[in-house]
Formats: structure tokens, sequence, C-alpha cells
């Protein structure tokens, strides 16, 4: 949040939401509230977590998170603000202050991703794992993900209107999304997936398989179809058989990338293709036993989305259950799950998600089937067994 120096005008970021409320503090109430994603009826996934004022507080500097820029407004007649641009940041930008006419920006994840290929490895003996261990510096190799980022501040002067309009226009060519590719796909004739949104599928059921824990290299590295790196594979095919068969027979998904860094936003990413900004910014300390508790997978209300994939099924009238996602002892950690999971052993699942130490991704596996249910099974059953090779 952020207010004008007579105290009238409150500037308030709703991260969940791409936008910006402005209220009037006198007549307590919103004025107006700002769309800062880059497209008008973009889906909310800007992360807009962090808000400040120039120093003649007519303009007002948004940071996007999720889209690794700033949005910026003009905020001289509150009520009838104006949009004029974005300017590029850093990885994940979390704060953005003024400060002696120049624009200061934390970049919460740095500058880029890196691979760890001294990564956690059961194989490696002695080997010590720290989980962000409140700052200190150990001078080992293991290269645990969460350990790897390393923040930025960028120092800038506001641009001028020609230089804004540059920088918006890297803005929008750093960033893969637009609303064209939201509705249509690149495809190849015959595959079950429809190009466009609303055209037909064969497909009657969808297997989604996660395995958590482990990068799409450290299992699937050594496939020569894929996109992979064999010299990161820690369980190869004669290791993992049944995995590399599925991906085989159904889909490899070699090129498939996301935020996800460890299991508390991984999860949320493998089931909603989102991460909440409270979820980004509470699993570091809790990881690092400086506070809070583990807030992933519906352990903690405020750090959920919105929306989650089981959401839209019951909206669209699509039958769906989980075989441990989102499961805990009691139960569902969502209301979606109720009465939509496995609640014993009998089909070969457990009534918890069995989860390990450190997370290095999410590998996810899906397989489509174009048939009908085998018999015996309903729409609402969806086990199958997966022959063993």
């Amino acid at each position: 949040m952020c207010i004008t120096s007579d105290g009238i005008y409150l500037f308030v970021a709703n991260a969940n939401d791409n936008n910006v409320s402005v209220i009037d503090t006198k007549q307590m109430k919103v004025i107006e509230t700002l769309n800062t994603a880059l497209y008008p009826d973009a889906p909310a996934g800007s992360t807009t977590n962090s808000i400040a004022l120039s120093v003649d507080e007519k303009t007002l500097y948004i940071a996007n998170a999720d889209n690794n820029c700033l949005a910026v407004f003009d905020v001289t007649i509150p009520g009838k603000s104006k949009g004029k641009g974005f300017i590029p940041t850093g990885w994940y930008p979390t704060c953005v202050r003024m400060a002696k006419n120049k624009i200061l920006i934390s970049n919460g994840k740095g500058m880029t991703s890196m691979a760890n290929p001294y990564g956690p490895n059961p194989a490696r003996k002695g080997e010590i794992v720290v989980y962000q261990e409140g700052g200190r510096e150990h001078k080992i190799k293991v290269q645990y993900i969460g350990g790897l980022f390393r923040g930025t501040l960028s120092i800038i002067e506001p641009p001028d209107e020609a230089r804004l309009g540059l920088w918006s226009k890297a803005v929008y060519s750093n960033t893969p999304y637009t609303k064209v590719n939201e509705l249509n796909s690149e495809s190849v004739n015959g595959n079950p997936v429809p190009r466009r949104v609303g055209d037909p599928s064969p497909v009657k059921h969808i297997f989604y398989i996660i395995k958590e824990n482990r990068t799409y290299d450290q299992v699937l590295g050594d496939m020569p179809e894929g996109n992979g790196d064999p010299d990161l594979v820690l369980f190869g095919e004669n290791i993992t058989p049944n995995h590399h068969a599925i991906a085989r027979e159904f889909v490899l998904l070699d090129n498939f990338y996301v935020n996800g860094e460890v299991s508390a936003d991984g999860h949320n990413w493998t089931m909603g293709a989102y991460a909440t900004d409270y979820l980004e910014k509470n699993w570091p300390t809790s990881y690092g036993s400086r506070g809070g508790t583990y807030p992933g997978e519906g352990a903690r209300a405020v750090a959920n989305n919105k929306i989650f994939f089981w959401d839209q099924c019951k909206r669209y009238g699509i039958s769906y259950r989980t075989y441990g996602e989102f499961i805990r002892d009691e139960g569902p950690s969502i209301p979606v799950l109720e009465d939509h999971y496995c609640k014993n052993t009998h089909h070969g699942c457990s009534q918890s998600a069995i989860r390990s130490g450190s997370a290095s991704g999410n590998m996810i596996l899906i397989l489509f089937l174009l048939s009908m249910p085998c018999p015996g099974s309903t729409a609402s059953d969806l086990s199958m067994t997966i022959p063993r090779v």
C-alpha cells in the first residue's frame, strides 16, 4: 500500500486480482480500480504485489511479479487515472520504492534460473542439504534449489515517454502469453488435443500423474526421443521402467516449463497453473526454519489459488477424482475435493500424499485415454492398472 502525502488517497495492490484499488479515505470507498495486466481481460496471474508513488505523486509504479515488469500509471487525477506503459524488471519483482527520484526495484528471484547439476543426490554419501538456513553461508557443493536464488536490486531513472514506449515493447516481447495463444495452440493434424478452445476431441478420460521432487532430466533425460540432458539423469530407465514406458506410450512433455521451485509452490503450479504471492513469499521462510508453517497443497487457505483445475471440472460437469494430491490423513485440504478422492487403500491408493524432503521440481506425465472405460468401471471411478514392464 501507499498513500498520498495529504492522506486522502490510498493505493492498495491486489496480488490475486491483477489490479490496484484507489481508495478515497474521506469517503471511505474505492473510487477506481487500475487493471495492471498486459491485456485487459487476461486471467489472474500478473501478481500485482507492490506500489510506489513518484516524488510529485503524479505517477504510480506497480510491481507485476509474474509479468516481470512494472506497470506505470498517470494518477494526477485520482478516479481518472491512465495507463502509460510498462518497465521490464528482473525475475519476480517483490517491492518497488522511490528514493531521490530514482526507482528502486527488488527482484526476489534475481535475474535468471539456473541448472543445479550438484543438486541433492541420494547416491552421494555424506552430503548436506541447506534449506535457506537463516542466510548463513555454507561452503558445500550441494545445490539445493531453494538456495540458488540471489535477489537483485535495480536502480533506474524514471523513463520519459519515448523510453517508456521502448521498454513497454520489451515487456511484451519477453512475455510468451498472448490473448491469441490463450485460445489457440500450435499442433499437428491428428493430435487428440484440440487446436482451438471448443473444437471436438476423442479424449474420454485423462490420467494426470505427478512425480514429485524430480525434474524431467533427472528421470527422463536419458530418453533419446526428448530434449533432455543425460548427464543430469539420477533415476534412468533401469530404475524407472514404468515412467519411461508411460512416457513413450502417451506423452513425453519434454519442453514443459513452469515457475515452481519446491513442493510448496510446485503443487499449486501443477494443479492450478499459478502460485499466489503469499505462497511465493512464505515458503522460503518456512523451508528455512525462519517462521511460518508449510503453506502449500491447501495447508493454508490464504495461500490457495482462486481456481484449481478440479474447480473447472466441477464447473463444467466433468467427473474427477484425486488419488493422493491435496489429500491429508483427515481428508481433502480443499472443499472441491470432498467426495472426489480415494478414501481407502482398496484401489491401491493411500489416504495421504507421500512426500519426501527437498523438491527440485514436479515431473508430469499425462495419459489421454481415447476409448470408453473398461467393463465394470464408471465415469466417476477412474482407477486403472498400469502393467509392470
